[in-house]
């Protein structure tokens, strides 16, 4: 059996003070270190995704620890070059291919990755549409997204993370739980009370809740919880980012 640790979290691109929030996501990543992490809302115009592993990867150098490489998933149409999500991996990468939900925007990419001996798991990023009302598009890109993942096979778990702008109790919640547990409310038995928003996002007024997930099958919770959710100590209102993370320890 191997052990993995899988996250996901939405940098929020480079608004609300990016540049006092990188050192706070640098830190934490590192406290972290999961094994994979998906990233939504990756800034392309200051090579944000990329600046973040090379910070991380020269912390993990001095340590002798592996190094993240990054995977970027463009969006497909005008937002192609700004905003686009991204994958960080410790781990040997044998795949990596995208799915365009062919509609508002939205994307998913997966990659198969190798974990210790023969094991291999299957890692999906994605981030569904907003705003919260916006339901039944959030149901169709979830009615693509499955059968695209029953497209891949042979690999011994699934993990399945992102921001699916979606409370618990909504449709597309339940409709990924007939095929997979939520890796939080597997260790906790429930969803946290809120991944969004934090002060960081003074602009929308959508109701705060659970919106960020990690459903997994073919493993084992051993633990799960928040990440990315720690204040700057001397600025309550500066958070990594807008959303929390999501992450867990999976058996698989």
């Amino acid at each position: 059996m191997a052990t993995v640790t899988v996250a996901t979290f939405n940098l929020y691109n480079q608004s609300g003070r990016w540049a006092e929030r990188q050192p706070l996501v640098l830190d934490q990543m590192l406290e972290l270190l999961p094994d994979v992490i998906g990233l939504q809302e990756v800034d392309l115009r200051i090579d944000q995704g990329v600046t973040l592993s090379r910070l991380v990867n020269a912390r993990l150098r001095e340590e002798g620890k592996p190094r993240y490489r990054i995977y970027h998933m463009g969006r497909p149409s005008h937002a192609a070059a700004t905003v686009v999500q991204a994958v960080m991996s410790r781990l040997p990468v044998l795949a990596h291919e995208g799915l365009d939900y062919l509609s508002n925007e939205g994307v998913a990419q997966r990659l198969r990755v190798q974990l210790d001996g023969t094991a291999t798991l299957d890692f999906y990023n994605t981030h569904l549409f907003f705003p919260p009302e916006a339901t039944q598009e959030r149901v169709d890109q979830v009615n693509k997204l499955l059968p695209w993942i029953d497209m891949w096979s042979g690999a011994d778990a699934v993990a399945v993370c992102g921001d699916f702008n979606a409370y618990p109790g909504e449709p597309v919640f339940d409709l990924m739980k007939t095929r997979f547990v939520s890796a939080h409310e597997a260790a906790h038995g429930k969803e946290p009370e809120k991944t969004w928003p934090t002060p960081v996002n003074k602009d929308d007024p959508s109701p705060p809740g659970c919106l960020d997930y990690i459903f997994v099958s073919g493993a084992k919770v051993l633990k799960a919880g928040l990440a990315f959710d720690r204040p700057h100590p001397q600025d309550q209102l500066l958070f990594p980012s807008d959303h929390i993370g999501v992450y867990a320890k999976l058996q698989v």
